[in-house]
């Protein structure tokens, strides 16, 4: 991810937008910007880009993006930046943006929490849910000796989890998706869910219950995680407990808890935007209601507002093609078709 040596300008010039955020959205922002020929640079709080995709569920495949029958979320990942860096676009990582400033002349700073600051002429937020920690079992107490070694929030090696008793606990399609994923895997998956029906994707639910049926996995409804008993960082076992009293113990190698997120924008949050449900308001154009401050992906809130890739990806392209009129004002904005500009770019 280095810089194009071709771009006019130093490491620390201005640039004409600001991209917090470098998951999926982000990426293919800079990717747009690329194609409207202004200049970016992507801030990302975590060491590498992508989002949730890189840091929660990096093996989880995904099936709902446009083109991609069934891709790795890795892998949509890299293919994105593989899209946006033939711009070169400039990538700060491990850097937390927590202030902004609009400047007189229009423009923008954007301060990170180690002091650093960026300018540019408008800024994009595409910070996704902002902060983001995994929903825990308060039932358990302090299992942290456990988190991170059998106890998982998420999967960054699924070969790990190979010929292993799994239970995963969770009744969503994250949990659900990750069951059918690891029954070849596995020696034993479980699923135990505390309602009485799974809240995923009918065809999903579907997949799971016939599973069931076949002896291929197990499934608890209506049950919680009573216990566990450890040996140090290892589990031995878990223990559940269904509305009616029933107990069972499941002999358990990994326990995968896949119960949501808790979201919190952090900084962002004392901005003084306008919020929605923990999310910035913009206009048709992803603007806030800040002239040259925009938003996009799942941290921007319009009505009708869909939280999922493709629509993050729509949203950076609507959001950099109309930050153009503020970056370039009374300038005559032409559409850019990407069979033409690419094959103008082969020919030179």
């Amino acid at each position: 991810m280095t810089e194009n040596e071709e771009l006019p300008f130093t490491k620390d010039a201005i640039r004409d937008l600001t991209i917090i955020g470098g998951g999926p959205t982000g990426i293919f922002a800079a990717f747009q910007c690329g194609m409207n020929n202004i200049s970016c640079r992507i801030i990302e709080s975590m060491p590498q880009l992508g989002g949730q995709l890189t840091a929660l569920y990096p093996e989880k495949h995904i099936y709902d993006v446009a083109a991609f029958p069934e891709v790795q979320a890795a892998e949509l990942v890299e293919s994105l930046w593989r899209q946006a860096e033939r711009y070169g676009p400039e990538v700060i990582l491990n850097e937390k943006v927590c202030k902004y400033r609009k400047l007189d002349d229009g423009s923008f700073e954007v301060e990170t929490e180690s002091g650093k600051t960026f300018a540019s002429r408008a800024v994009l937020v595409a910070a996704g849910l902002g902060a983001f920690s995994p929903r825990k079992l308060p039932q358990l107490g302090d299992i942290s000796v456990l988190e991170g070694h059998s106890v998982l929030y998420s999967v960054q090696h699924m070969h790990e989890l190979a010929g292993k008793k799994v239970v995963i606990v969770g009744g969503g399609d994250s949990a659900l998706d990750w069951a059918m994923m690891l029954l070849p895997e596995a020696d034993r998956v479980s699923i135990a869910h505390r309602s009485p029906e799974f809240r995923a994707h009918g065809k999903t639910r579907q997949e799971v219950l016939e599973a069931a049926e076949k002896g291929l996995l197990d499934v608890y409804l209506g049950t919680e995680v009573k216990g566990v008993e450890h040996n140090g960082p290892a589990l031995r076992n878990v223990q559940l407990c269904s509305k009616s009293g029933q107990e069972t113990c499941l002999e358990t190698d990994y326990m995968l808890v896949l119960i949501g997120y808790i979201s919190n924008l952090g900084p962002l949050a004392e901005w003084g935007l306008a919020l929605n449900d923990n999310a910035i308001v913009v206009d048709g154009h992803m603007k806030t209601e800040v002239d040259g401050l925009y938003a996009a992906g799942d941290i921007a809130s319009y009505p009708g507002k869909l939280k999922i890739i493709q629509t993050g990806l729509s949203d950076a392209t609507m959001a950099v093609r109309h930050s153009l009129t503020y970056i370039h004002p009374g300038k005559k904005i032409r559409q850019q078709f990407s069979s033409i500009k690419m094959a103008k770019e082969k020919n030179k």
